[in-house]
Order: C-alpha cells, then structure tokens, then sequence
C-alpha cells in the first residue's frame, strides 16, 4: 500500500477517534535544501541521542519547522518503520488506542515512531539516520546538516524504509497522557515561538 493511502487511513481514524481533522494535500511542496538545513542546525540534541529521545527530536523539530519557519502543510504523523519489511517498534492501531484509554503515552514513549509528513507523502525525520547509525546500517557524516535528517517522498526512501503512519496530530499526546493540554498550548501557541526571532 502506498504511503499516501495509509496516511490517509491515519487521517481517517484520528477524525474517528475525535482528536482531530485533517487534510491531506496531495501535491509536494519541496523546502528549499538551505531551510532544511537551518532547522536541522537549531536542534540541541546531539546526533548519537537522538535515537532514543525521538519525541524531543521530531517534536521539536517539527515545532521549528511550523512556528519559526512557517512551513505549511506538515503534519505530526505517529506510527511504525520498517526497514527491508521488519518493523522497528511494536506499534499497532490497538496499541495506540490502549495508550488513549489508560492514559499511558509518557511511558510508553519508546513504542513507536514520530516524525513530520509534508504535502505529496514526503517524509521528514530527524531520529531515523541517528537510529540507523547505531544500528550500523548506514554511515552518516554527523558534521554534514543534510545527512542528520531523512527528507523524501515515503514511497522512494533508500536503505529498505517503509513509514506506517497509525495517527496524526498532536492531539493525540494530550488524550495519551503525554503531554497535558496547557503545556501544548503554550508550545504551539503565539507566545512561545516569539523567541524564535
């Protein structure tokens, strides 16, 4: 199944579990390479880490690329990877569902994966070259901005990876638990990204 579709199944059930509606916009929009690179050089998590700390990576990541860079169009997508077709974390519908209902995703953090959709099924994801590195199954130059990131259309990415997205939104953290509603508002919200200029 196409990435596209998939996604559009997660858009599909998050509506359906009420916590939220989205579209999904078809047509890529390419970022410029020298705006990709900026976000990845604001990222404070050195490289070899951030395999474990993905929330704080692909959250924050995604928190610059939409409050200080304006990109519009990206999504928080929350699901499962695999690379040459095993999956990497024990994610499934149920399990996502089980986390809303016990109120249980901040400890359950490191059960899935996160990263940003964009228009046109183009994946961004700041942990997964770090994840790679340290398993060994690629080489990454950590010096060099564009290699400390994947940025592509899901459906043509190297080395075996598939995203499987299961929910969208950033919804999902506060009915999980996660993180509670006031602290998401303030982090999306007008006044913090006003230390970004």
């Amino acid at each position: 199944m196409s990435y596209l579709k998939e996604f559009k199944s997660a858009v599909s059930r998050t509506a359906k579990w009420d916590l939220g509606e989205f579209t999904v916009n078809e047509t890529a929009m390419p970022i410029d390479q020298a705006v990709l690179n900026a976000v990845e050089e604001t990222g404070h998590i050195p490289f070899a880490q951030r395999a474990v700390q993905t929330l704080s990576v692909n959250f924050g990541m995604f928190h610059m690329l939409t409050r200080k860079f304006h990109i519009p169009g990206a999504v928080m997508t929350l699901g499962n990877v695999a690379v040459d077709g095993e999956m990497r974390h024990p994610a499934t519908t149920a399990h996502f569902r089980k986390m809303i209902a016990d109120e249980s995703g901040e400890d359950q953090l490191g059960t899935y994966h996160l990263w940003t959709t964009l228009p046109g099924g183009v994946i961004l994801d700041h942990v997964m070259p770090s994840a790679l590195h340290a398993d060994g199954i690629i080489t990454v130059n950590d010096v060099v901005p564009a290699e400390r990131f994947l940025y592509g259309p899901a459906d043509e990415l190297d080395h075996g990876l598939t995203y499987h997205p299961m929910i969208v939104g950033l919804e999902f953290f506060i009915a999980s638990g996660t993180i509670d509603r006031e602290a998401m508002e303030y982090l999306m919200g007008e006044r913090f990204p006003k230390q970004y200029r």
